[in-house]
């Protein structure tokens, strides 16, 4: 039988061909790529490590870690002015705020009321 001649081999034939059948080696960056000659430091794999991670997952997680970090660092209360108040004496004021009366208030005698209705308008 001459090979080839009906363009199908047989069984046989193609076990033959198979095994007398060599791979080209290969190319020398691939090589590289999948097996490195010198490995890395640990620290430096794990600088240059990187996981994948959905968009919508990731966003959720930063809404979270923005969420925690606002409920875990809440905003700084106000200061309290805190002023000493003696009960057992009078303290007066000194002569430079006795201009302000606030310990001789007194009502309106007279409650004049003015109504503005425009601001051009003479009253």
């Amino acid at each position: 039988m001459e090979p080839f001649d009906k363009d199908e081999l047989s069984d046989r034939e193609l076990d033959a061909i198979l095994a007398a059948w060599e791979s080209p080696p290969a190319p020398a960056r691939l090589r590289a790529a999948v097996f490195p000659e010198a490995s890395k430091p640990w620290w430096r794999a794990l600088w240059s490590a990187s996981i994948r991670v959905p968009v919508p997952v990731a966003c959720f997680l930063v809404l979270a870690l923005a969420f925690a970090a606002w409920r875990w660092f809440p905003p700084a209360a106000p200061r309290a002015v805190t002023k000493t108040v003696y009960r057992d004496r009078i303290v007066r004021a000194p002569a430079d705020t006795a201009g302000s009366n606030s310990h001789q208030l007194q009502p309106v005698a007279e409650l004049r009321v003015r109504i503005i209705r425009s601001r051009n308008a003479k009253n």
